[in-house]
């Protein structure tokens, strides 16, 4: 493990490439699958102790890998035993047979997640950006050629575990040095509590997610949850390619940093920071230009999910606090904290949406805003335990998003007050000056306040410029 380490912002632009290029290729392929994959591809947190652990060594890598191959391997006993019975369930051989394929995914799963933990903890991002795209294009083109030969659903199948397949392959060619040698389990019982901890907050998380699509379902109709989940669908996407990009790199910086400087508090502050200033604009934008945004990208047949929009982006305001929370805490090893946290919020969250159900589909778009505010209170009552993080530093912090936010939306808010005939009429020339219009409020405001963002924009500009041959 003696390469040279890769600094933050590399690390974070090699995150970027890897989640738009596998992003543009997974849509060619399954994009239902893929969702599913991540939710039942859990390895019980062991990764996540491997990145994090203060003093690892050889004793809790072989442990963390034997642990990761007999949960993997039990799942996929449980999955290939019951494929009949899920197939019967759905009444169709075909989820049978797809079922059993996909166990074969969980067999394989083990010998590349410990790899890839490893080199997430020594920052060997460029390894894994050919390492995921290389399992990318495996099971993208698997599952085409399979489709064209006439394999039909079972295309999907066995595309995904020609991709783990990949990954494997993948790890054992670009990064050998990071393999594991033996098995055992002398450290199991920290594997075991860290492991415990990290399941249970990331099954509440999805609950807490997913409640408000079901109770919308469930107390509306699925035609409602249609519409919420397009009102929805910006924020999503916002999460998916930018806040996971981030936090692929985000876990194991804190996680570096707490163990090498002690400074994580320190950078957990920054990147909130960084994100703010890219977040706050963004959904302040998608709160004034709903309707466009809403008409262009799917008609007029959903402007219901116009004011579930607007109410969705201004929760994601105020989520944005909260994003990084949980990676933050587990980094440092306070994780059963956050597990008491999520317990907290996301019960909260079902319980104020319950309520919101009562009275309106919009009354609960707005729930969200509150949902947040307490997660946010909640976390910030630990944030703001440590000196470089006290409320006033982060006000000050904060403030000069605050202000780049506002001279994003000096135009949208003009476009949506002001136009002719409300930005209902002529829409798309409506959303076209507003959306130049905060573009240059945005640049023009990172400018006057010195964002920190400013920095980062004129490096990637210098190194653009130098690559293409326009500077020296």
């Amino acid at each position: 493990m003696a390469q040279e380490k890769l600094g933050i912002r590399k690390a974070l632009s090699l995150s970027f490439i890897q989640t738009g290029v596998s992003l543009v290729l997974s849509v060619a392929t399954i994009v239902i699958l893929s969702r599913l994959l991540v939710h039942m591809l859990r390895d019980f947190g062991v990764s996540e102790f491997v990145v994090q652990d203060p003093t690892l060594g050889n004793d809790v890598i072989r442990t963390a890998f034997t642990m990761n191959l007999i949960i993997a391997w039990c799942l996929a006993v449980i999955l290939f035993a019951s494929s009949d019975l899920i197939g019967r369930f759905y009444g169709d051989p075909g989820v049978t047979r797809v079922t059993g394929v996909m166990s074969l995914v969980f067999v394989l799963l083990p010998f590349g997640t410990t790899h890839m933990a490893l080199m997430k903890r020594s920052f060997r991002f460029d390894t894994i950006l050919k390492v995921r795209l290389g399992e990318t294009a495996v099971r993208g083109g698997t599952t085409i050629a399979l489709a064209y030969a006439g394999f039909t659903y079972m295309s999907m199948a066995w595309g995904s575990v020609a991709g783990m397949a990949a990954l494997i392959i993948g790890c054992e060619v670009w990064g050998r040095e990071y393999r594991v040698r033996g098995v055992g389990l002398a450290q199991w019982k920290r594997v075991m509590d860290f492991g415990w901890n990290r399941t249970l907050s990331d099954l509440v998380s999805q609950m807490g997610t997913q409640s408000a699509n079901i109770i919308v379902g469930k107390m509306f109709g699925m035609a409602a949850a249609g519409f919420y989940s397009r009102g929805y669908g910006v924020v999503n996407m916002f999460l998916t390619n930018v806040v996971a990009a981030v936090g692929n790199v985000a876990f194991p910086a804190y996680a570096r940093a707490h163990r090498d400087t002690n400074t994580a508090p320190q950078l957990f502050l920054k990147s909130i920071v960084y994100l703010t200033g890219i977040s706050w604009p963004f959904f302040a934008f998608c709160t004034l230009m709903a309707f466009p945004l809403i008409r262009i990208a799917f008609g007029d047949q959903w402007d219901a999910a116009v004011p579930l929009m607007r109410w969705l982006c201004v929760a994601a305001i105020v989520g944005t606090l909260t994003f990084q929370c949980n990676r933050f805490f587990t980094a440092v090893g306070r994780y059963r904290e956050v597990t008491r946290v999520e317990l907290q919020y996301q019960l909260a969250r079902i319980g104020l949406t319950i309520l919101a159900a009562f009275y309106s589909l919009e009354a609960v778009a707005a729930t969200q805003v509150l949902v947040y505010a307490v997660a946010v209170v909640l976390y910030y009552r630990k944030v703001t335990q440590y000196e470089s993080t006290r409320l006033r530093n982060i006000v000050a912090e904060l403030l000069p998003s605050g202000l780049v936010t506002l001279s994003t939306c000096v135009i949208p808010a003009a476009v949506f007050y002001l136009w002719p005939g409300s930005p209902t009429h002529h829409y798309i020339p409506a959303f076209a000056v507003a959306a130049a219009g905060g573009g240059l409020g945005w640049i023009l405001g990172i400018k006057l306040t010195g964002h920190p963002l400013l920095s980062e924009i004129v490096r990637g500009v210098s190194t653009i410029a130098r690559r293409v041959g326009w500077a020296r």
